[in-house]
């Protein structure tokens, strides 16, 4: 299984308030139903959005026949490509207009009312219009891979202050790590389309993507993460590290809980990227990408050796 994580901005808002341009002769039918408005009795809060969403994809969901209706009647599966991001990165990459059998979408909206609306309109387009192919997961760890598209409420994304991202790369991390296969099972491949959505966040979602591929090919056989040029239909592979697994692990192993370590981390591979140096270089403090690192790699939250 192809798994695709796919950040998730607003331009599916933006061509259905403009239908005409984006949608060929398909948008009277948006003009009429005014999709982007199907979640607007919810109002402003986040929490209750998220709420109406895992009652209609949840697990154990039930979608209500008016917003079934809904998705029927705006003909997804007659979108182009050019819709949104979403759906033309994905095209682009994988020449395929919509998901496979064995395609596993993540899509990663930021905690926003417009971030979690937009992700369910990109998830019923990839989907083709099929709603029993859509699941959201309000929890990024409690993500199962299994085939289908998944819209993820990743809490904290919206956030303009580095605690708040730390927070967010946490949640990204577990995510990461409940995508991993089992001991057992065969080893996954990852591509991260990252075109649209929160651009502060795409560091982190690089941060993410090279995590991933320094897992063992046992677990992991290929990371890539792309993006769609703004000015042209070409697609951008960007360049992502392969870290030392075992050396990561054993350089973030001394940070406690609070994400602090009393001492120089041994080796010090990661200072400035994982953690930094407290002006009197005596105490250690994990950034975002370190907070995401350790929750990625299951570094237990007590230490794990002493470096």
């Amino acid at each position: 299984m192809t798994v695709h994580l796919i950040s998730v901005g607003c331009s599916v808002l933006n061509a259905f308030h403009r239908p005409r341009e984006f949608f060929g002769d398909i948008h009277p039918v948006i003009t009429r139903h005014k999709p982007q408005h199907v979640l607007d009795d919810v109002g402003t809060s986040t929490a209750a959005m998220s709420d109406r969403l895992t009652v209609w994809f949840g697990v154990g969901g039930d979608l209500p026949t008016t917003q079934a209706n809904l998705i029927r009647a705006v003909e997804a599966d007659r979108w182009p490509v050019k819709v949104c991001a979403e759906m033309e990165t994905f095209h682009r990459v994988t020449g395929r207009r919509r998901i496979a059998d064995d395609d596993l979408v993540v899509l990663l909206a930021t905690d926003t009312v417009d971030g979690l609306v937009s992700g369910m309109w990109a998830a019923v387009g990839l989907a083709g219009g099929a709603p029993e192919r859509i699941r959201f997961v309000d929890t990024p760890g409690s993500i199962t891979p299994q085939p289908g598209v998944a819209i993820v409420r990743v809490p904290h994304l919206d956030a303009s202050n580095e605690s708040g991202f730390a927070k967010a790369m946490s949640g990204l991390g577990s995510l990461g790590q409940a995508l991993l296969p089992g001991p057992h099972g065969p080893a996954e491949t990852f591509h991260f389309h990252l075109s649209g959505g929160f651009k502060a966040a795409i560091p982190y979602l690089i941060g993410l993507a090279e995590g991933l591929r320094s897992f063992p090919d046992t677990q992991v056989t290929a990371v890539e993460a792309h993006m769609l040029h703004d000015t042209s239909d070409r697609v951008i592979r960007l360049p992502l590290r392969k870290l030392d697994y075992s050396r990561v692990r054993k350089e973030l192993a001394c940070f406690t809980p609070d994400g602090s370590c009393n001492r120089p981390p041994n080796p010090t591979t990661m200072n400035g990227y994982a953690y930094e140096a407290d002006p009197d270089g005596r105490r250690f403090s994990l950034t975002p990408f370190g907070v995401g690192l350790r929750t990625l790699m299951g570094i237990a939250s007590e230490p794990i050796g002493r470096g």
